[in-house]
């Protein structure tokens, strides 16, 4: 059945459904109508069914379970409504629940009328189950008895101020913020601050914010109530585990601005609400924060509260990086050479004059993180025992190099692949990056016999994605666009 399509939005569909394959993320848009007029891969992936099962369809006929009243897509056809990142739970026609969060927007003509609606959105269905997991291995982990706490190494003015300024503010019960940049130590020093409290002998719990979706932070947060929300679990949030201790939030910036509302809220009246719960909780615990930018940077693009950062700041700690501090790194390198040499059963050697004048001259831009990895990489990688005698960085130009070393791939009037001497010749990073991908997508397609489809989930990109790369470099050997069931 062919469904009718303004005209405007018709010629809508045209020019970015393309951009839409591309983008890799389930999109689907209805006429007036209700029925599907696009739907692309992504999305057919993600209901377990064929494109051609429905397009020219009504969204209720392909969805038999969905009520309409309840259906964001057919509400903002009727009543123009908008949901932006929107979570919900629905079950597709094979009967599979999937956890799904959404933007639908309805589509205008240029006379003002509805002429359609449009959808985007995730899967979170494998986040919920991850979520449900980690906080099951938390309840576990944070029931342990104390182990032994890690040690601050240090040998300068100013990071002895650090830790005298952290040392009086841990006896205290205000919140903490630690800012510095990435690998100076923010969460050994949170570490070191609920150490030294009156709180030593409760959890210590550290949620980093940007390494959640950010639909999952206030649920993983604050928890959640069975029945709240389709598919929802009773489950303890980091608020209730980390009762009577520290909660350390790293990457605050990341969280987004409603939960850094409620954080604030937490911080004020010391109680929460689970999500989809309807009972207020109370809580003991101290907040510590951190953040790897300027608090004031993120103040000005709106990417932190600015209520939130005057309650936070009465406890602001800076850390400096490990380049305004030289006199630690000969320290901190001869400590983490003997941990390493020790764990591997290694004689210990001191460091050649020649290997601490690297570390010195060194800028460390991966600061106390980047120095540790150099000296364990140095150590399994020097090619004979005895003391060390170089330190290997994992540099760009090594790495450049080690690519271009490995690039042979088959030249095409098309596309010029770069050779080991082709820097000499003006090939650029980009030309040799460009060359490395040419010959992946080659070994993909030859490798799934020229199937689009399969060579795209060896590749782990999109369908449409794969097919924009095999224009772009005018890949031209035969092709198959087909989806069989068994592939």
């Amino acid at each position: 059945m062919a469904a009718d399509i303004d005209p405007e939005l018709k010629a809508a569909i045209k020019v970015f459904s393309h951009f839409f394959d591309v983008l890799g993320q389930p999109f689907s848009v209805l006429n007036t109508t209700g029925q599907h007029i696009y739907y692309n891969q992504e999305n057919a992936d993600l209901d377990e069914c064929q494109i051609e099962e429905v397009l020219g369809r009504h969204m209720l006929s392909v969805f038999p379970s969905i009520q309409a009243y309840e259906n964001e897509m057919l509400r903002a056809l009727q009543y123009g409504e908008e949901s932006v990142n929107h979570q919900k739970s629905y079950y597709t026609p094979s009967g599979k629940l999937i956890d799904y969060q959404h933007t639908t927007v309805p589509l205008f003509n240029s006379s003002g009328a509805i002429m359609g609606v449009i959808e985007s959105g995730q899967d979170l269905s494998r986040f919920r189950k991850l979520q449900r997991n980690l906080s099951d291995l938390n309840e576990k982990l944070f029931c342990k008895e104390e182990g032994e706490q890690p040690e601050i190494i240090h040998n300068s003015d100013s990071m002895q101020q650090v830790l005298d300024r952290a040392s009086r503010l841990a006896v205290s019960n205000v919140p903490v913020m630690v800012i510095g940049e990435t690998g100076t130590g923010k969460e050994l020093l949170a570490s070191f601050v609920h150490n030294h409290s009156p709180r030593r002998h409760k959890p210590f719990i550290a949620l980093n914010c940007g390494a959640l979706p950010v639909t999952l932070i206030e649920s993983t947060l604050f928890g959640t109530v069975k029945g709240g929300f389709t598919g929802a679990e009773n489950t303890r949030g980091y608020l209730e585990l980390a009762n009577g201790g520290t909660l350390f939030l790293d990457e605050l910036n990341a969280m987004p601005a409603d939960a850094q509302g409620k954080i604030l809220r937490f911080l004020q009246e010391k109680t929460f609400w689970k999500v989809g719960g309807n009972k207020e909780l109370k809580a003991d615990i101290r907040i510590i924060v951190a953040m790897n930018e300027s608090p004031y940077e993120m103040i000005r693009q709106k990417r932190l509260r600015e209520d939130l950062f005057y309650r936070l700041e009465i406890g602001m700690v800076v850390i400096p990086p490990l380049r305004e501090r030289k006199d630690e790194i000969i320290p901190l390198a001869r400590h983490f050479m003997l941990k390493h040499q020790t764990k591997s059963n290694m004689q210990f050697y001191p460091f050649p004059a020649s290997v601490e004048t690297q570390l010195l001259e060194y800028d460390w831009p991966g600061n106390v993180r980047m120095l540790e990895n150099v000296i364990v990489r140095s150590l399994i990688l020097q090619k004979s025992p005895g003391p060390l005698d170089e330190l290997i960085f994992n540099s760009e130009t090594d790495i450049i190099n080690n690519l271009s070393s490995k690039i042979h791939p088959q030249r095409s009037p098309q596309k010029e692949i770069c050779s080991e001497s082709s820097f000499s010749q003006g090939a650029t990073l980009s030309d040799k990056l460009e060359a490395y991908e040419h010959q992946l997508l080659i070994g993909a397609l030859k490798e799934s016999q020229g199937c689009v489809a399969k060579a795209a989930r060896v590749l782990g990109v999109s369908r449409g994605a794969l097919q924009y790369k095999v224009k772009k470099y005018d890949i031209t050997f035969s092709l198959e666009e087909k989806r069989n069931d068994n592939q």
